[in-house]
């Protein structure tokens, strides 16, 4: 593409490429300490999502490469939402790769705010369905625990001290777009289960070795349920705290799923009771 089109097509793009660039130094920054105010997130498909849900983006970087596919048609549509969003930067290849988060980049960064709602502000349907994480600690397993508590249509996904970080770039991945779909809370343990009582929601645990079925319990009342990391499992006060624990029969030779299949099982479980 021609330097002339390129200019026409993408009217307003400036161009970064100092590594020592203001902009690009405050990007490193999030890259290393993410946090709701300022996140950053990778990929034409979050970016969408980010744009879809009403999420502040401020600045969007494109690579050459990306910026060559949006030349027509929907490519085109898309770079015109983001200009007015947000402010458009070219970055040559090389800067590109050090700010992205993966190996192999799709062309495409965003700065990103997102207002985390707090626990009391939540307003869940009738009945409840909240999804929790106790202490998942591997960034990806978080993501999937999102993700699912969104495919499933849960109000929520709440998470508690000791959890990874809801805003890496890992657990936003893997959340494909999740966070920017049903309210991901941090909350502490004392302020949850001051929740959950005030709003006589039942509290579950998903355990591998409960005697419990999830096919054998009524799940269509006021609901959260709790899922622990795939090494630690559950924390002793959230055992303590559960107003019952959960299994998922497991019918081949594997011990047990990991969070996100878990999770997934369960929740549309409960789902499924509720709309049969």
């Amino acid at each position: 593409m021609g330097r002339e089109n390129k200019i026409r097509i993408h009217d307003g793009l400036k161009t970064i490429s100092s590594p020592q660039n203001p902009l690009v130094r405050e990007l490193l920054r999030i890259k290393r300490e993410p946090s709701a105010g300022a996140f950053m997130i990778e990929g034409p498909h979050l970016v969408l999502a980010a744009l879809e849900s009403g999420a502040a983006l401020d600045a969007v970087l494109l690579s050459p490469g990306f910026l060559a596919r949006l030349a027509g048609g929907k490519g085109k549509e898309f770079f015109n939402s983001l200009k007015k969003a947000a402010r458009l930067f070219e970055v040559p290849e090389p800067l590109f790769k050090r700010l992205a988060g993966t190996k192999t980049p799709q062309g495409i960064i965003a700065r990103c705010a997102l207002r985390q709602p707090a626990l009391h502000d939540l307003r869940a349907k009738e009945p409840a369905l909240i999804a929790i994480s106790d202490g998942i600690r591997e960034p990806g397993n978080l993501g999937a625990l999102i993700r699912a508590a969104d495919a499933a249509g849960a109000d929520a996904c709440i998470v508690t001290p000791g959890s990874a970080g809801v805003f890496s770039d890992k657990t936003l991945r893997a959340s494909a777009g999740g966070v920017f779909h049903l309210p991901v809370i941090n909350a502490g343990t004392e302020e949850l289960w001051r929740y959950l009582r005030e709003r006589k929601i039942l509290l579950a645990a998903a355990d591998a070795h409960a005697g419990r079925s999830i096919y054998e319990t009524d799940l269509r009342g006021p609901l959260a349920v709790a899922f622990g990391g795939e090494a630690s499992g559950h924390s002793p006060e959230f055992l303590a705290h559960a107003d019952m624990l959960l299994k998922i029969p497991v019918r081949g030779r594997a011990e047990s799923l990991n969070v996100g299949a878990a999770a997934a099982v369960v929740l549309f479980e409960a789902a499924r009771q509720r709309t049969s």
